[in-house]
């Protein structure tokens, strides 16, 4: 699916966190929102996850205009936020059945079972979710995302906490959720994911800038990351 976004604000009280936002993550492709912390990429995800409400603006799905915090919008989309979304006294395996307890339950269940092994969760079933590492708590986060098989993914740091071996498995992911047509928006300060990207777009005073492709790394951080 394809998305856009044009001119969303967001204040809180007197202080203007976003106050022009424009951006597009096209139809198979990875797009990443970069900027010095505070700069309000959390704040945008949330508006467009659907907890958070945006003070002005407009979102198109597939160039049609939809309104903030519908079902419509709602129902395509995984989020994997900066914070663990689990009940630390549930068990793993309980958290899991929560969540594909929503929609239909046996495709769910069946999604599941797939990503349990491709993350490797199976071991850590019974156990309980305040007794995880932070790396294994956010394994569990994210496959709580793509549970419903969304058609976007948004996602705020998603690598913080894992080793290496699962970086590159979520790597993996995206990439193939992207291959079949699938969208990722993601924040992120690792390089390894902003290299991965198909475009980017910085906030700075909070208004967005679209990267020119080609720019070094090195240079990216430097100059929209500090």
């Amino acid at each position: 699916m394809e998305l856009e976004i044009r001119n969303v604000k967001k204040s809180y009280r007197k202080n203007q966190v976003l106050k022009e936002i424009s951006l597009t993550v096209k139809s198979g492709e990875c797009a990443g929102i970069i900027g010095a912390n505070g700069c309000g990429k959390s704040t945008l995800l949330k508006i467009l996850a659907g907890i958070e409400k945006a003070d002005g603006g407009d979102i198109l799905i597939n160039n049609e205009p939809v309104q903030w915090q519908s079902s419509k919008l709602a129902g395509c989309i995984g989020y994997i936020p900066q914070e663990s979304i689990l009940i630390p006294e549930l068990t793993v395996e309980d958290n899991l059945k929560l969540w594909a307890s929503f929609g239909g339950r046996k495709k769910n269940e069946e999604t599941l079972r797939k990503l349990g092994e491709q993350f490797q969760l199976g071991e850590f079933y019974k156990k309980k979710v305040k007794y995880l590492s932070g790396g294994m708590n956010k394994r569990v986060n994210i496959v709580c995302a793509l549970i419903h098989e969304p058609s976007l993914l948004l996602m705020d740091e998603p690598s913080t906490a894992l080793d290496l071996v699962f970086k590159e498995e979520l790597r993996e992911y995206i990439r193939s959720f992207t291959a079949k047509g699938g969208s990722v928006l993601l924040s992120s300060h690792d390089e390894g994911e902003i290299a991965g990207c198909a475009s980017l777009w910085a906030i700075k005073n909070g208004i967005t800038q679209k990267v020119p492709q080609g720019k070094a790394i090195e240079k990216i951080v430097s100059e929209y990351m500090k």
